[in-house]
């Protein structure tokens, strides 16, 4: 206290100046306020909260938030900047790092086996296609434990079949994974669903994104405008929206062709698919009881597999769901073909009586050459 009495006059301050003075921090304090709105944790935009980091660090100031840079700090503000761009380039993320130790030390000390066991191999029963916002953690939310949830995550919880990445993940967890249950979640507060609430443009790549969302406005605009609260109308275009999605993932090929071969398995069509809702302000999941069967026009209409064609196919076989590319013979047997279903079953009978003949000649050991002559045309039948 001495030592800055010393080397730094004492500012007096005007007692007529004082309202001119407290409009000023009153405006600067609407500032910060309005730029926490948008910034991340820590109330102040991203370059601000970086020069008070850096600037913390250079003069042994204790880093306990972004406000804690006092105004009369020995910081030079022409080297904010600077000191900012170092800490950039020295990579300074050992929040990060610590948290890493605290998370490694903390699974193992409940399970000394915990990372063997997430590099052996992953058996998730739950894809999990949510939104971007950081508020929605996937894992956390449903109080699941990683390495049995996989995810997927884009603004507003988009499933568009012309999104590769999205696409990939279907085909991922459906083909190779075999998850039987895909969530598919939204939340209220949700920035792209507020975005395509209003007559602005966002630019691109972010207003053709959230332009299905406008899509799914459109569709539902009669149950909408009848909504006078915006805050109301809001919430129930983020159900509309996480709905829409839910069929979007019904109408995959990759989805529909497991799910007509467990159901000829089993009797269970799998994956099964889900629409939640998490609201923000209680951490509370809401099932929107999403069901396939309620909607008909998607079979009418996106209906990719027969399902007749494929019992006749596959219900008598013990046959094993085939990945991609080998699935080629196994999805032209009950795919959509241009033969009636009655045909098919002829064919698929004729077939299994030639077999059954060829059988029992070889039973008798009567002719090996025409048995042959045989088998290659049956063969050939099969590769058409």
């Amino acid at each position: 206290s001495e030592k800055r009495k010393s080397s730094k006059p004492r500012i007096r301050v005007c007692p007529s100046a004082m309202p001119s003075m407290m409009r000023i921090a009153a405006a600067g304090a609407c500032v910060l306020a309005s730029a926490s709105a948008f910034a991340p944790s820590g109330g102040l935009p991203m370059p601000v909260r970086g020069n008070a980091l850096a600037a913390s660090r250079s003069t042994g100031a204790p880093r306990t938030g972004a406000l804690a840079l006092k105004a009369d700090s020995e910081v030079d503000p022409k080297s904010l900047v600077g000191k900012f761009s170092r800490m950039i380039e020295n990579k300074d993320l050992d929040h990060l790092r610590d948290g890493n130790i605290r998370f490694r030390q903390n699974a193992l000390a409940k399970d000394p086996d915990y990372f063997k066991r997430m590099a052996s191999s992953q058996k998730p029963q739950f894809l999990w296609i949510g939104c971007s916002d950081a508020r929605i953690p996937a894992n956390e939310i449903i109080g699941l434990d990683p390495g049995e949830v996989l995810v997927h995550r884009n603004v507003a919880n988009q499933v568009v079949n012309t999104d590769a990445s999205c696409m990939s993940i279907l085909q991922f967890s459906t083909e190779y994974l075999e998850i039987p249950n895909i969530i598919v979640c939204g939340h209220y507060e949700c920035g792209g669903v507020n975005a395509a609430m209003s007559k602005n443009d966002h630019h691109a790549p972010l207003e053709n994104w959230i332009r299905s969302i406008r899509d799914v406005r459109r569709l539902h605009n009669e149950e909408l405008s009848k909504i006078t609260d915006m805050k109301d109308r809001a919430k129930r275009l983020v159900e509309l929206n996480t709905l829409e999605q839910a069929k979007n993932v019904y109408k995959e090929a990759v989805v529909q062709r497991r799910r007509t071969y467990t159901n000829i398995r089993n009797g269970d069509p799998t994956p099964r698919i889900f629409a939640m809702i998490v609201d923000p302000k209680t951490g509370e999941i809401k099932d929107l009881g999403f069901d396939s069967a309620d909607y008909p026009e998607l079979d009418d209409i996106y209906l990719l597999y027969d399902q007749d064609m494929a019992q006749a196919a596959y219900a008598d076989k013990d046959e094993s769901y085939r990945k991609r590319p080998s699935t080629f013979r196994t999805r032209r047997m009950y795919n959509r073909m241009p033969v009636t279903v009655v045909e098919a079953k002829k064919a698929t009978e004729a077939v299994d009586t030639r077999v059954s003949a060829l059988l029992a000649r070889l039973q008798t050991s009567d002719g090996d050459k025409d048995m042959m002559k045989e088998l290659e045309e049956i063969k050939s039948l099969l590769k058409k």
